[in-house]
Parts: C-alpha cells; structure tokens; sequence
C-alpha cells in the first residue's frame, strides 16, 4: 500500500465498504442498459442475443470448457455409385446398356463440438491516465492527491495502479495465455491507446485515439511489439507518460472515441472472417449522462468552479480515417434516438462486427483498482475540497467510483463481454470482481507483477457461442473428389450439391464444383460456402453432392471409383493419385492442425462392348442315310462345247469328254470292267451299214467326216 495508507485503515476497509452497498444499489437503478426485453441483465452476457436456433443443450462461455472436455467428432463420411455396372467407353451396347455411373458423397458433422470460435482478433484500448500507472512525478502539477509531493520524482500518487506497467511487461506473456485458454481459436492481437479529453479538466496534451499495433499479429510477436510501438514511443521507452499529472483528466475520458475508433477499424486490419473482440483496460467513467463524475471533490486540478462540479455527458464527434462519429455517442444507450448512436449499439451495427464469424463485436472490460474506483483510497482529498460528500468513504465519492465500475459492467453485459474489476465490488448481473490491489512501486521502476490482473487477461471471453463448431475451411477447398484408374469425370458431369442446416437449405452452399486439374488429372472441389466466413460446419449440418463418371477402358472387372487411402480402398487397390484423393479437409477444433480425412471406397463393374461381327450361316442339311447297298454314283455328265466353223482348235484343246459324247452319238459304246473288255453289239437294220454323215454326202465324195 501507499505510505499514506495505516495499517488500521486496511484492516477496516471490509467492514467499512457494507456501507456502499445502498448507494450503489441506488445508482444502478438509473442506469440503463442495452439488452433486449426478453432478456434481464441478471441472465448473464452469455444468455443476450442467443440466435433462436441455438441447439437445446445449454451453453458455456469458451473460458468455461476445458481442453480436456471439448472434443469434436470428425465428419462423418459416405460414397456411393449407381448403378453398379457400366459399358465402357461410355457405350450402351453391353450387357449393362448403360455407360455412366453416377457417384454420390456425403459428409455430415457429428452429434457434438467443440464450444470456441475458428478465428478471433483480439484489440486491447488501453487508458492512459495518471491513476493508470502512467503518473509522472517530475511534470508540473501534482494536483491534490495527498500522496503526491514536490516534482523530485521521488513520490507518486495514491492509489496508483500498476495496470500499464504490468500490460507493457507482459504483453507477451498475456498474448500466450489468452491463446492457451483458447486453443481451438486462432488468435491475433492489435493495440490502441488513448486518454485525453482537451476539456477544462484537461491540460490540452495527450491523445483521444491513438493507433500502436495496426496489423493483428499472432501471439508469438505481440510483445515485441508492444515494447518497440507502445512503449517506445508513447512512454518514452520507459513506464511513464510524459507531462501526464493531475492537470489531465483523471476521472472520465474519450473512452467513447477510442472504442468507436476500435469497432469501425480506425488504423485497423479486422478480417471478416474473425470473430472480432475488444478488450479494454482502464479506471475512468465515459462522457455519458448515465456516468457522469464529480471534479469538485476530487484530486484533479484543472477544475474550473464557474462551469459546475460535474464533468461533460457528451462526446464531441471526432473524425476517422475512416469516417466521423456522431456528436454525443452514447456508451450502452443513444442520446439522440437514434439505436445504434452508442457504443454498444456500434457492437452490433457497425458493417465491422456484424460481418466478423460471430456478427457482433464483444468488448471485455478491465476496471483497474485504483482511486477512481476505490472510495476508500486517500487519494480522495479529505474534506472534499470544501465541498460536500467529499473525502474517502464520501457519499459523492461512492457515487463517483459507482459510476466508472457500473459503466464497465454495463457495456460488457450488452456485448456478451466479461467484467473484472475490485475484488469487493459485484456487477447487477452477478459478474463478481477478483482483481486485488497492486502498489504501484517507483514511477521509474514499477512493479510489474499483478497476479489478479493476469488472470483477469488470461480469462477474457470470446463472447456467447452461437453454435457448436465442428469444422472450418483451411484455404483450400473441403471437400475433394479425385477418380481412380480408368474411371473420369463424365463429359456430361450434371453435378449438383447441397448444404443443409437445421433443415434448411444454405443459401451461400457451393451448388456447382471447382474443376481442378494437376499433371492431366482432373478432379472436382467443393467448400460448404461460398463465403469464406461461412465456410464453418456445425453440429447436425448435412452436405451431399452427385455427378457422372464413365470408364475409358480395362480392367473389364470390379474397380475403385475413387482414389482413397482407407484401409478397403487399399485392399481393392486403389489409393493417391499424384498425392491426392478423395477426401475432407477442415479444422476440426481439437486442435489447431489441418485434418484430411479420406473418403470411404465405392466401386463399380466395368463391362466390355462384344466387337462387331458377320451376320451367323445357315448350318448344312445332315448327309443322306446310305443305302443297304452300295450303288456306284454315276459320272456326272459333261458339258458339250460346241466348236464353231472358222474356229482353230488344236488337238492339245479338244475335250475327251466331248470325243466321248460323240463316240456315244455315233452308236457305239464300250464299257470297261475290271479292265476285262466287253464288246457289245447293237441290233441294226440290214445292208450296208452307214452313218448319219453319209446320208449328206454326194454320190461320189471321198468321205471326209466320215468315222471309219
């Protein structure tokens, strides 16, 4: 504790802090915070904006299940192929009369994931108040912080916590821990920093919104980025921020512009497809009329009387990068009618949050133990500075430290957040405070542990879960059809594909494949959306699509379909083609690795077109019966050539079967049997015996022609 705080002072301080309860139970009826009707801030962030089709089985925040107990069930996966038979060559002549078959996938997430988000970027808006840790001792003023002395550089203020130093030192240690409690999610982190007002209660220095870390980075580089933006820069190398005294603001500050600057990516790379969460550490209350602060009792000392006690209820608009912010933003509720002018109603406007995985940006917030949100610190000038209800314990006072933790509570209640503060205090939804306070040390050399704080940053939520996970999209497509062998993709493929979810057809599902190709082979790629933020499977989310496949030739049997490495898809002989298959790929949220998970094996008979033939002969008659006795066949009779007058024949070309049939013609006949000749004589008439050639001849004639 500071050297200004007793011993007996410590030991009183439970009893004495019974007597807030009534105060503040008073001042938070008059806040008003941004939930739906159907909801009461006493059912808890996780239970605000549940989408009305959140499964039966309640659900925990992601900081409520344990690596151990968050298991997911891998996809379930099928093939088929119809009909089982097919022509090759695409042909309809064979027994199959059919040449394309048409194949069938199927995958189907299981009965239970795991609660987390796939991706998250993570943006700390870190105050930077004097009560912050930041004080500088050797500035000008010291104020009227009791604690504070003579600018030596040897004293510091009451109650000052050691938030910022702690943040600085262990930035990289708060990165790594926030993803180990999250290690289903890939985290990235940026950073932001502001404090001032540039009102009467502001000295006119400082920054309203300050960029240090615009690109979100994995953990492994937060913290060297922390120390060469932030630090380097901002605290001059060291812990402190330059001139920073109790002339600035120290009670409420531009936290409503540093936010809107946060959400609507001011300086920032936020990605559509994260879940976007802000985190936010500080100890002041926001310019709203909800939350207004008392300057007049307090230790700042750049007050002026003539205007009143109370600080400003309005934020002055404040120009962007990337547009202007309304005059009077609101913290959880508008000032001006208009629903979404307020920093809560950003969380769930701004194209920023609802385009991000989980449609709205959830802020955590850190109320740091220190005076603003002590009331007992010493901190608070004894006698309120002439006024009334002033001085630790101080009825103002309650209401003043009531209004910075109430304003903590409230926006991370009406963005599904989680709160930390003082371990005395509990929020209206029962969110109870755990930090313990923390002695600041030297300004120039802090302390830089903080237990408490360190676990308040480790278990920082993500914000309600509207679903269970089961699989993410990896940048490459998640589902893969390769074929094996002689089968292809049909020429005409009429693939079609569907994504249903709660029985109902997504309307961002990829109908129609990717065709790809690599070293001839083509195959086929399908995500479950187009849209790369919605490329996420749930429990009980059903995808199926079917196309055509044919054979280009043998083996003419039974083969693989697909190319896979199951161990039947081994066994039929199939397996990688070029190093691919068949198969899902998708984070499956039990770890953060890729996971490819082969598709089971179908096969289908490959049948072979007969070739071409001749028309079949008509068979020979059977050969006659033989007789009981043999009869010689008879020589078939010869074809008579006739030899024309004027014709030369030569000897060498007259037929002997012609010779034979005119011998016949003339009367005579001999007959040859067992080379025993025969001679047979035929009965003629009486004289002379005469051919029919010398009935033509001339008396006298010498008998040409005429057979002797």
């Amino acid at each position: 504790m500071t050297t200004n705080r007793t011993p007996e002072l410590c030991t009183r301080r439970l009893t004495r802090l019974a007597l807030l309860v009534a105060t503040l139970a008073i001042t938070a009826i008059a806040v008003v915070t941004y939930a739906t009707p159907s909801h009461s801030p006493s059912t808890g962030p996780s239970a605000l904006f549940a989408p009305a089709t959140l499964p039966a089985a309640p659900l925990a925040s992601p900081d409520a299940v344990s690596p151990s107990a968050a298991t997911a069930s891998a996809l379930s996966l099928g093939i088929t192929a119809s009909p089982r038979s097919i022509c090759a060559f695409n042909l309809d002549t064979c027994a199959a009369a059919v040449g394309t078959a048409r194949v069938t996938l199927t995958a189907s997430a299981g009965s239970s994931g795991v609660v987390a988000w796939p991706s998250v970027q993570v943006a700390f808006v870190i105050e930077t108040t004097a009560y912050d840790g930041v004080y500088d001792p050797t500035a000008y003023d010291p104020g009227e912080d009791p604690c504070g002395g003579p600018a030596d550089g040897q004293k510091i203020i009451c109650e000052e916590s050691n938030g910022v130093p702690f943040f600085v030192a262990n930035a990289q240690t708060i990165a790594n821990s926030i993803q180990a409690a999250n290690p289903h999610s890939q985290v990235s982190f940026a950073l932001v920093d502001y404090f001032a007002t540039l009102t009467n209660w502001d000295d006119g220095d400082g920054a309203e919104y300050h960029v240090d870390i615009p690109q979100f980075v994995p953990a492994a580089y937060f913290g060297a980025d922390v120390q060469s933006t932030f630090q380097a820069t901002v605290l001059g190398g060291g812990y402190t921020y330059g001139d920073s005294d109790l002339s600035d603001n120290n009670f409420h500050s531009s936290s409503i512009t540093a936010l809107y600057g946060t959400i609507i990516g001011s300086g920032l790379d936020w990605s559509n497809n994260t879940h976007h969460v802000i985190v936010w550490m500080g100890s002041t209350a926001p310019r709203d009329p909800n939350y207004l602060e008392n300057a007049c009792i307090s230790p700042e000392d750049q007050f002026y009387s003539y205007e009143g006690c109370m600080t400003s209820g309005c934020e002055p608009a404040y120009t962007f990068q990337a547009g202007t912010s309304p005059n009077c933003e609101g913290w959880v509720k508008s000032q001006d009618g208009n629903a979404t002018h307020s920093i809560a109603g950003l969380a769930h406007s701004a194209k920023q949050c609802t385009a991000s995985i989980g449609g709205v940006c959830t802020i955590d917030t850190i109320d740091l133990w220190t005076t603003p949100t002590d009331p007992l610190s010493q901190g608070w000038p004894s006698g309120g500075n002439g006024h009334s209800g002033g001085g630790p314990g101080g009825t103002v006072v309650q209401q003043n430290v009531a209004h910075v933790l109430l304003a903590g509570c409230d926006l991370a209640a009406a963005t599904g957040g989680t709160w930390s503060g003082p371990a005395w205090f509990t929020c209206p939804d029962g969110q109870a405070g755990s930090l313990q306070y923390v002695p600041h040390g030297k300004y120039n050399q802090p302390t830089t542990s903080n237990p408490t704080l360190f676990n308040a940053f480790k278990q920082i939520g993500f914000g309600p879960v509207l679903e269970t996970q089961v699989a993410a999209g990896s940048g490459r497509p998640i589902f893969q059809f390769v074929p094996f062998g002689s089968i292809v993709l049909a020429p005409s493929l009429e693939a079609t594909a569907a994504c249903v979810r709660n029985g109902v057809t997504l309307s961002t599902c990829q109908t129609q494949p990717s065709v790809l190709a690599k070293d001839g082979v083509s195959y086929l790629g399908w995500n479950w959306s187009r849209n790369a933020s919605s490329n996420v499977m749930y429990v009980g989310d059903y995808w199926t699509a079917s196309f055509n496949v044919i054979a280009t030739g043998p083996p003419y049997t039974v083969v693989p379909v697909d190319a896979c490495t199951t161990t039947d898809c081994k066994a039929a002989g199939s397996g990688a083609v070029l190093g691919l298959y068949t198969s899902a790929t998708y984070v499956p949220y039990t770890n953060l690795s890729v996971v490819t998970q082969s598709f089971p094996l179908t096969e289908v008979n490959v049948l072979v077109t007969p070739p071409a033939t001749a028309p079949p002969t008509v068979p020979p008659p059977p050969p006659p019966v033989p007789p009981q006795f043999p009869i010689p066949a008879p020589s078939p009779l010869p074809v008579i050539q006739q030899i024309g007058i004027g014709n030369n024949v030569g000897v060498a070309n007259v037929s002997l079967q012609a010779t034979a049939a005119g011998f016949l013609g003339a009367g005579f006949m001999r007959v040859g049997v067992k080379n025993r000749p025969i001679a047979m004589k035929i009965a003629a008439k009486s004289g002379v015996q005469t051919s029919k050639f010398d009935a033509g001849r001339s008396k006298g004639d010498s008998g040409i022609g005429r057979f002797e």
